[in-house]
């Protein structure tokens, strides 16, 4: 198995299916959708299942970005959209999946990978972001970006989007806590956040109001 965090090109050079890089096969300034990335988890999820193999699930955003947009323009969401794709493209494995979604998140997929590997890989993705300079307009700006992990190896997660949604929901607690940081969907428990299954029966109960 590759060590996680650290690309491999496909062999052969083949192309990754829906990839529109002819490059070494993964793409670059362009990502999966998010109808792509969606229906591309739950076949690896669907894959891991059958063969008891375990999945990591990453999700990321960079802190404040509409509000940066507003100030800055629309061609900042491109830049980072960009790169957020290069970093991902050096630092992870051809085997990996990132798509983008349709709130500024992006979902990074990546089968064989325990959550132990899943956090290395977004502590790694965390630390050199920071180092990245992104430039809107002559100006360099200080971006952050906030992670939430998750992953299914213990065959106990039934659904890719149950996966899925504890990703989020360590996202969502990494930036009501300030941003800038990794939760994983254990912490986030440990530390106050309800469980994805305590919160889905509060809605049920509260009519599904939030």
């Amino acid at each position: 198995m590759t060590r996680p965090g650290f690309r491999k090109g496909r062999p052969g050079g083949a192309q990754a299916p829906g990839t529109r890089d002819g490059g070494d096969g993964f793409l670059s300034t362009a990502l999966f959708s998010q109808a792509q990335i969606l229906h591309l988890m739950k076949n690896e999820f669907a894959r891991a299942r059958r063969h008891g193999i375990p999945m990591g699930c990453l999700v990321a955003q960079v802190d404040r970005l509409p509000q940066l947009v507003d100030l800055h323009g629309a061609e900042l969401r491109q830049a980072v959209r960009g790169s957020v794709a290069k970093l991902v493209r050096d630092k992870t494995r051809g085997s990996d999946l990132l798509g983008a979604t349709n709130d500024d998140r992006y979902l990074l997929v990546m089968p064989h990978t325990d959550l132990a590997q899943t956090r290395i890989v977004a502590d790694r993705l965390h630390q050199l972001f920071a180092d990245f300079e992104i430039t809107v307009d002559g100006r360099a700006l200080a971006l952050t970006i906030s992670l939430g992990v998750s992953a299914c190896d213990d065959q106990k997660t039934m659904f890719f989007d149950t996966l899925l949604a504890q990703a989020e929901s360590a996202l969502e607690f990494a930036v009501r806590s300030g941003g800038d940081q990794v939760v994983s969907f254990g912490e986030s428990r440990l530390r106050g956040e309800l469980p994805v299954a305590d919160r889905e029966q509060r809605d049920d109960a509260d009519g599904g109001e939030r």
